[in-house]
């Protein structure tokens, strides 16, 4: 018989008694004290994380390019497909870290970020959103200011470093704004092939035997099962050049718009450490 008997272990920070069942998970923190535990990292790990992963799904993605030149008819389907996956990748990235900078304060952001899963509804609803949401609206969601308001908001920056954050938000600013007009047709094919990422997917050479449509020569498709709606997705992407570089550009652009939403949300914390504290005042006996 299975043993149900409650085993007891402690909290590794505060000692606190942790009660779980043989055969369980075992916790090492309580969840008060795992909260604060990822909380007090959150500004590390935004660091470290855009000195370096922020930009590894363009870097991917270009490298692919160049590898595609030079390779048969086959191999350049499958780095095509490659290209697409980083394009996937990238706007979860982007969307993952705008909805934890959103909930910053509320939820520690490492686990937000790590926790995203990009489906059909969370790419519709951010892409509405920031192609409806006037664009100060979207900066105060993730704690940032206008870029006009910068060097009023941060007094210790020097000119220069005004300069490049305001220009840098700004360019930022232009890409959100190009990314929310790409339009529903690429929200529903970006929101499908995140499906597909998620759920397991196939490349395959044709398709004619599924769709009794096909494929082009110069296209290649992933496949995959959609459960829910009962159907087959056929996700097929061109080979060409000229399209794949649109798509680099497109991972180009929600890089940056990561990269600078980290930039400008790191800045913002480091003003917030620099500015004074307002002496405590002592209430005088007697006062109420």
């Amino acid at each position: 018989m299975p043993d149900n008997r409650s085993l007891e272990s402690t909290c590794r920070d505060c000692r606190k008694p942790l009660s779980f069942h043989a055969g369980d998970t075992h916790a090492v923190r309580c969840q008060e004290c795992f909260d604060g535990f990822l909380i007090a990292r959150d500004t590390d790990f935004l660091e470290s994380y855009g000195q370096l992963g922020v930009t590894s799904r363009r870097i991917v993605a270009e490298t692919c390019l160049r590898a595609l030149v030079l390779e048969s008819p086959p191999h350049r389907k499958v780095l095509a497909m490659q290209i697409l996956e980083q394009y996937v990748q990238a706007a979860g990235d982007m969307i993952g870290l705008y909805y934890a900078l959103k909930q910053r304060g509320r939820e520690p952001l490492m686990r937000v970020m790590l926790d995203f899963k990009l489906d059909r509804a969370t790419a519709m609803t951010f892409f509405q959103e920031i192609a409806t949401t006037p664009q100060d609206e979207v900066l105060r969601a993730v704690g940032l200011p206008m870029p006009d308001q910068i060097a009023a908001i941060c007094p210790s920056l020097s000119k220069s470093d005004v300069r490049d954050l305001k220009n840098n938000m700004v360019q930022m600013l232009g890409d959100v704004k190009r990314i929310g007009d790409m339009g529903e047709g690429v929200m529903v094919a970006l929101a499908q092939a995140a499906g597909e990422r998620r759920g397991g997917a196939a490349i395959t050479k044709q398709s004619h035997w599924l769709d009794d449509v096909g494929l082009r020569p110069h296209q290649v498709a992933s496949i995959s099962i959609d459960e829910a709606r009962r159907t087959v997705n056929v996700a097929a992407i061109s080979v060409d050049e000229k399209r794949l570089q649109n798509i680099i550009s497109a991972i180009g652009a929600m890089t940056h718009v990561s990269s600078t939403l980290i930039y400008a949300t790191l800045t913002m914390l480091q003003e917030q450490a620099r500015s004074p504290r307002p002496p405590h005042r002592k209430r005088p006996p007697g006062a109420p």
